[in-house]
């Protein structure tokens, strides 16, 4: 009889998002399941308690995918998410529950439960899939709730971050998903102003953005985008918010990379998944000697993989 392969099972029950992965002790992804919590139209979010009760339901849906793998994969470990960021008191209720329902499968399989956050899980994913090598870097994490730029140590099997820039009001997914709905287009909206930015080959007038270093403020950009819609295609306002974005984060970028001396620079989140916006940053920071890190658009977005793939790292340092 052939012997069952070790794999890992990772959980992320983040904002809009409930994930499941498999991968292997040899960082072989077997399984990246995942179920978009619904969002009501012509809204920009979902509260709390909303997300859980999703959640609730989809875990059970998911974990029956994960069930077809018993009979050739033997689950080690289950890492999961339990909090945003890898910092005291950040706490988000949805994250509960899947700690909760990993807690319980661990018991019944008798296995080791390791614990990491939603942050370190994105830098994970995109380290081990864009290729990156180096154990010092910057990377920029830009999502519908986050916009950091981080200073990244990797570690065995974690990550030491510091905070050196941020967005200081809304984040650049808030700033797409509020234009987009104005826009008329179904939340989350990236997906369509990253299309219309491709496809829309006019010029546009660039506005003004507003950086401080590594911090930007997007409300300015934000109330001068409302006041083209109406006037401008919606292709062009699309554009433009992506440009705008991309602008900001190019010139902080710069700032921070000749400050801290570092030439590496990753990008997560589901903002990173935008082919505008990487095309764009990949272009502007090459000519300045910076090399951009980017992964596949399935691992940008929220996912268990890099969950997973942190508990096969610490699966490994629990071997040495």
């Amino acid at each position: 009889m052939k012997s069952k392969s070790d794999v890992v099972l990772g959980i992320d029950t983040s904002c809009y998002t409930t994930s499941f992965s498999l991968v292997t002790l040899e960082n072989e992804i077997l399984l990246n399941e995942k179920i978009q919590l619904k969002v009501k139209n012509a809204t920009t979010g979902l509260r709390q308690s909303e997300a859980v009760y999703q959640h609730v339901n989809n875990l059970g849906k998911i974990f029956s995918k994960v069930k077809k793998y018993k009979d050739n994969y033997n689950i080690k470990a289950i890492c999961v998410s339990t909090k945003p960021r890898p910092v005291e008191n950040s706490y988000m209720p949805v994250f509960n529950v899947g700690y909760n329902f990993a807690n319980a499968i661990a018991d019944i399989l008798d296995v080791p439960i390791y614990k990491t956050t939603h942050q370190e899980g994105h830098i994970q994913a995109g380290y081990v899939n864009s290729n990156m090598t180096k154990d010092k870097f910057i990377c920029v994490h830009i999502s519908g709730g986050t916009s950091e730029i981080l200073l990244v140590n990797k570690n065995k099997s974690n990550y030491s971050i510091d905070i050196i820039g941020a967005s200081k009001d809304i984040s650049a997914g808030q700033l797409i998903d509020r234009i987009g709905v104005k826009l008329g287009y179904p939340f989350p909206c990236g997906k369509y102003l990253d299309n219309d930015s491709i496809s829309f080959e006019k010029c546009i007038d660039p506005i003004k953005i507003s950086v401080n270093e590594g911090y930007i403020n997007f409300s300015g950009v934000e109330t001068k985008l409302y006041s083209f819609i109406g006037q401008y295609e919606k292709e062009y306002i699309s554009k433009l918010t992506l440009d705008c974005i991309s602008k900001s984060l190019l010139k902080s970028l710069l700032y921070l990379c000749r400050k801290y001396d570092i030439n590496d620079v990753l990008f997560v989140g589901g903002v990173s998944s935008s082919k505008y916006i990487s095309l764009s940053l990949t272009h502007d920071l090459g000519k300045n000697g910076i090399k951009a890190y980017w992964t596949k658009p399935e691992y940008a977005t929220d996912n268990a993989v890099g969950v997973a793939l942190i508990g096969a790292e610490t699966m490994h340092c629990g071997d040495e």
